[in-house]
């Protein structure tokens, strides 16, 4: 399905592009709007996500075997026995793309960068209707997504995520030693599950 930046996806961007409302202007809507359509001719997005058994201790969660301190994640899954987790990529082309535009024009190189960051969190968003939500069972519901390196949740977590999905060997999403993902415009997340009546 062809990707049409409405509205919010092109104020994202500029948010992205540390572009005050203020500073908003056609040149720069003209800049995003284009950088999201040569995304297009290059970005391979692929999603891979379980869905998994959970056990609550104070402060954190464990799941597979892996124990996850933090609160954050304590809260959001407080009603929640089980979760979803997900890993996803827009793939190595991108992040090549974005470098040589970069080395070409830095505000191109900059617009892509941004929008890729959006298209992403698009792509999650409609891959999570599609695929996820009619595997829901009868009054399950889901929370909003929550990534590593968001609140208290520890970048080392996205290991552990990648790790339980085989994300690696399934869509060639790595961590480096510093905690970076590569293919660099990549997400993790952890979603609960929860029964509303």
């Amino acid at each position: 399905m062809k990707f049409v930046p409405t509205d919010k996806a092109i104020t994202d961007a500029l948010r992205y592009m540390r572009v005050p409302s203020e500073g908003r202007n056609d040149e720069l809507v003209r800049t995003v709007v284009e950088a999201f359509g040569r995304l297009e001719g290059y970005i391979t997005p692929r999603c891979v996500w379980g869905r998994f058994h959970i056990v609550h201790f104070d402060g954190g969660i464990e799941l597979e075997g892996e124990y996850i301190y933090s609160n954050d994640i304590a809260r959001l899954t407080a009603r929640s026995d089980e979760c979803i987790l997900l890993a996803a990529t827009l793939g190595h082309e991108t992040d090549r793309q974005i470098t040589l535009a970069q080395n070409r024009n830095m505000l191109d190189g900059i617009a892509i960068d941004a929008c890729a960051s959006v298209r992403i969190d698009a792509y999650i968003d409609e891959f999570m209707k599609r695929e996820i939500v009619p595997e829901l069972r009868k009054n399950e519901h889901l929370t909003h997504r929550f990534s590593p390196g968001y609140g208290d949740l520890k970048m080392t977590v996205t290991e552990d995520i990648i790790a339980i999905l085989n994300a690696t060997k399934r869509i060639g999403l790595t961590v480096t030693y510093s905690l970076m993902m590569t293919p660099i415009k990549s997400v993790t997340a952890i979603t609960g599950l929860f029964h509303k009546h």
